[in-house]
């Protein structure tokens, strides 16, 4: 809607896992970095965490585009709200892309041949789920334990990356032969003022704008009022932009972004 009155290529704080839009902080740098290891090492297990909103969901798909590139093959699971046979269904779903079949020992069959055959040429296998806190059936995270078993002498054929809120922690804290599995995981916080204000200049830029449109006083109300969570930051931004555009203003200052804030609620 206000594209046109800022010449913009996109929207610029939509909340959508645009991997365009990936804001190297040094956070989610890290957080990008030690997942990367574990692909590249092709080690069994990494867990991401972090609170509602963190960037969680861009880093896997920063991840998957970065290691698609080089050839990697990647199932990626948005809803893992599933029993162990479900989940594992949409695991080989995602790789074949066609018709699974109803048994489970067919399920795994096919899970294990698609492995062998990507290691034999030579790829690696990465699931990625998303959402991991939803898993309330212990036999889901028995299955995903036991799809690391598919390995050869020297090295593992699938490496599982799962990301979720905090309390997947307490889950995987539970199951001791899963957490034995993680080789590394790593916690996502909100970012600091600065970083949100470089995050919302990245976004802005990457949108077409050579400025940021947001004054000082401006960013420190979206800071205070979004806490440095990024999907806050996103919402509390695009309400400034469409107020701003309905008054016809170019600059953004804090009364603006209160306002959109207050119309909001």
């Amino acid at each position: 809607m206000y594209k046109e009155h800022w010449d913009l290529k996109k929207l610029p704080f939509e909340n959508t896992p645009d991997t365009e839009f990936f804001f190297e902080s040094e956070k989610h740098n890290e957080a990008f970095s030690r997942l990367a290891y574990v692909i590249e090492e092709k080690k069994a297990c990494a867990a991401l965490t972090g609170a509602y909103g963190t960037g969680k969901t861009l880093v896997l798909k920063a991840l998957e585009r970065e290691f698609k590139k080089k050839g990697y093959v990647f199932s990626f699971v948005n809803n893992p709200r599933l029993d162990d046979l479900g989940l594992l269904k949409m695991i080989l779903h995602n790789f074949t892309g066609h018709n699974v079949p109803p048994r489970k020992e067919d399920v795994l069959m096919g899970i294990e041949k698609f492995l062998r055959d990507t290691y034999q040429d030579g790829k690696h296998v990465v699931v990625a789920i998303d959402e991991a806190q939803l898993i309330e059936d212990v036999s889901v995270f028995e299955e995903l334990r036991l799809l690391l078993n598919f390995q050869t002498e020297t090295r593992f054929l699938v490496t599982l990356l799962l990301a979720g809120q905090p309390e997947l922690n307490g889950k995987l804290d539970a199951n001791k032969q899963f957490s034995q599995r993680i080789v590394l995981s790593y916690n996502l916080v909100p970012l600091d003022f600065e970083e949100t204000k470089k995050y919302m200049d990245h976004r802005l830029k990457i949108a077409g704008l050579k400025e940021n449109i947001f004054d000082d006083t401006a960013l420190e109300m979206v800071f205070k009022r979004s806490g440095g969570i990024p999907r806050w930051i996103n919402n509390i931004s695009n309400m400034s932009m469409l107020t701003a555009f309905s008054k016809g203003e170019q600059r953004i200052n804090a009364e603006i972004v209160t306002e959109a804030i207050e119309s909001s609620k």
